[in-house]
């Protein structure tokens, strides 16, 4: 697969300042751990059924050869785009499976055979690695789940990050004790950079999302962390977007 980066003036020097910070707080996990890699197609107009079809033979593919595939709709807050999202195990899973996928004979004539007639339009690509080392890609949502997803900016440093970080473990413990499941990650390549975070909070289906974010409302322990969130300004992070997001397919 083609992973984009775009290079924007004073983004490669800041990605360069914090480069070796990064290194130092994640470089354990780069070798371990679920990655995601996600592309983001906006269907030509009348053309989000061809869209699918296409995204769907793309994944028989990539699961025949040994990738995770899941195909994801993009619903509230969001452009109702379609995300196409490959799944490894880890690093070096990731470098074995984009070996045989650009290999594949397979492969490369679908992809020219879509290159030569698209259905529509790659608007965003970037991949993340889950915070939990013990993570599989099998363990990703499941078809018909729906997917809430906030991603954040750090502030600006060590402190930034580490208080992120921080601010997601803490968040999750609550958030799934009040029912959801939640999925934490860095994100590691992407024309927007790779300072950002990924919080994903997951569920059956959207009677289980209602239930769960009624009862933030009246958690005395969701509102003392917000709490403590806002007392600490020089460390809080940006939402840079959020969404949801419905699992239509899935491909093991």
């Amino acid at each position: 697969m083609i992973i984009i980066i775009i290079k924007r003036g004073g983004v490669v020097k800041v990605l360069k300042k914090y480069l070796m910070a990064f290194l130092a707080i994640f470089g354990a996990q780069v070798s371990q751990g679920e990655i995601l890699e996600i592309y983001t197609w906006k269907p030509y107009a009348g053309k989000a059924e061809l869209m699918l079809d296409a995204m769907q033979e793309a994944a028989e593919i990539h699961s025949g050869l040994g990738i995770g595939v899941t195909i994801s709709q993009l619903a509230q807050g969001t452009t109702q785009d379609i995300d196409y999202v490959l799944r490894y195990d880890d690093l070096e899973s990731w470098g074995a499976l984009n070996d045989s996928s650009a290999l594949s004979a397979e492969w490369n004539t679908f992809f020219a055979k879509f290159q030569a007639n698209p259905h529509g339009e790659l608007v965003n690509s970037f991949s993340m690695i889950n915070h939990d080392q013990s993570n599989m890609a099998d363990d990703w949502a499941e078809e018909g789940q729906i997917v809430s997803f906030f991603r954040w900016e750090p502030a600006l440093g060590l402190a930034g990050q580490e208080a992120l970080r921080q601010g997601f473990m803490t968040a999750k413990e609550i958030h799934e004790a009040l029912g959801a499941r939640v999925e934490t990650y860095q994100v590691t390549n992407g024309s927007e950079g790779v300072r950002d975070m990924m919080y994903l909070m997951i569920y059956d289906g959207y009677s289980e999302m209602a239930e769960v974010n009624q009862a933030m409302q009246t958690s005395s322990e969701w509102l003392t962390f917000q709490q403590a969130v806002d007392a600490q300004p020089s460390q809080a992070a940006s939402l840079l977007r959020s969404g949801v997001a419905v699992m239509a397919a899935s491909y093991d």
